[in-house]
């Protein structure tokens, strides 16, 4: 599954932004699925809570250590 504009297996740029592509990737799923009017697995809904936990985390390590998360 790939967002809107985005290649398939492109490089990224980082982690981080690895995983942020993949969130983008699951909440595009989850916008079409509701809009479709089906129903949410319970893995996706969890899949999507764990990662946004994963990357505040990211964005407070990196802010404790000085680093801009947007470049992580």
């Amino acid at each position: 599954m790939t967002a809107e504009g985005e290649t398939p297996g492109a490089p990224v740029s980082s982690p981080r932004e690895g995983l942020a592509q993949q969130l983008r990737q699951l909440e595009d799923f989850v916008t079409r699925t509701e809009s479709e009017g089906g129903e949410m697995p319970a893995e996706a809904v969890e899949m999507i809570a764990r990662l946004r936990e994963i990357m505040e985390a990211l964005d407070g390590l990196s802010a404790s250590m000085g680093d801009d998360p947007s470049k992580a």
